[in-house]
């Protein structure tokens, strides 16, 4: 066997199935390339080493196509029992060989050719299925349009046909063809509807749908609202809290300066000055004594109550966060709307039930 290699040409496949298993690097063109990969493939050869001669002249005919190439893949092929595939190569070899002029190689690729054309196993593909944009694939590769409905060759053994189509529910059939000359038939149904995606359980329905209001398809309450309530009730409690200790400093601050008047007022007789009487003197620190004695009460009364109902507002906001479902069990279990309430005297949470 001797490889003749004068430069690159394309290879004319005349079927659609003549394949390599060849997987490499290999680029077009690359001659010590294809001349390395040739000679391991004919030391395969002579060591009837069919599969990886196979692969190494299928690299070589990638790196740089040549009619002898192709010819020893057909002979390879045929040693594996791929009758089809090697039919292909025999016949890509005679239309390589004819356009370089070698007219003793294209003989004898074409009689080659001839010899298993009369031993080819064919399948016809029927699809009675007109959807637009229908994919019909042999073995993961698709086939051209124009085999569906004729004779394709094909190598003895197991194959798998798979018909798709967006929408449609794919076709998908395994069939086993015998060695020897023959024709096999397989008619592809016509494509079902794929199921339409029904939306996961506690997803809302599209807009239009059921006005009733399912309660199963209600959002779940994540909490997140009650906690922001419980945050900023929680926050108003704390303000609460420090205006209550203002009016106690303020309080605090009032009654010095009616303890400091009662204090004059005792030694009142005894301090006149400028002209002041000892009764008018008392009489102005009695007032004083008095005005601002009523408005520490006063701050001391506001305090208590704006630090009790801070302390509250503090409680029911702890409560509140506390007691918020989590994300997690937000899906499991609905939680009772609790909200804070205030009045005269009193602080706490309130919840409405419905029987």
């Amino acid at each position: 066997m001797i490889r003749m290699s004068s430069g690159r040409v394309a290879a004319v496949a005349l079927v659609v199935l003549a394949a390599s298993s060849f997987a490499s690097e290999a680029r077009a063109g690359d001659v010590k390339l294809a001349e390395s990969l040739f000679k391991e493939g004919v030391a395969a050869v002579e060591r009837q080493d069919w599969k990886n001669a196979c692969d190494a002249f299928a690299g070589s005919n990638d790196a740089d196509p040549s009619p002898g190439t192709q010819i020893n893949l057909g002979l390879c092929s045929e040693k594996q029992g791929k009758t089809a595939t090697a039919w292909g190569w025999y016949s890509t070899a005679a239309g390589t060989a004819e356009m370089r002029g070698q007219r003793e190689r294209a003989e004898q690729a074409r009689k080659d050719a001839d010899r298993l054309g009369k031993v080819l196993r064919k399948l016809v593909i029927t699809v009675r299925d007109t959807t637009p944009g229908l994919t019909v694939t042999s073995d993961g590769a698709t086939l051209p349009a124009a085999s569906i409905g004729r004779e394709l060759p094909l190598d003895p053994g197991e194959h798998v046909i798979e018909v798709t189509a967006k929408g449609k529910v794919p076709f998908k059939k395994p069939i086993t063809l015998q060695a020897g000359p023959g024709v096999d038939r397989l008619e592809v149904p016509v494509l079902t509807n794929a199921p339409e995606e029904t939306p996961a359980a506690g997803t809302p329905g599209k807009e239009g749908g059921d006005k009733g209001g399912d309660k199963a398809s209600a959002p779940a309450n994540d909490g997140s609202g009650q906690r922001l309530a419980g945050y900023l009730v929680g926050g108003g409690g704390v303000l609460a809290v420090i205006v209550a200790g203002t009016l106690f400093y303020l309080a605090s601050t009032v009654q010095d300066k009616a303890d400091d008047a009662a204090a004059q007022l005792a030694t009142t007789p005894k301090l006149l000055a400028d002209g002041i009487t000892a009764n008018k003197r008392f009489t102005e620190l009695s007032d004083a004594q008095k005005k601002n004695e009523t408005q520490a009460d006063g701050n001391r009364l506001a305090a208590f109550v704006t630090g009790g109902t801070g302390i509250a507002m503090v409680g029911v906001g702890v409560a509140l966060v506390l007691t918020a479902p989590s994300s997690k069990s937000a899906a499991k279990a609905r939680t009772l709307p609790v909200t804070p309430s205030f009045g005269p005297g009193y602080a706490g949470l309130s919840t409405q039930l419905s029987f």
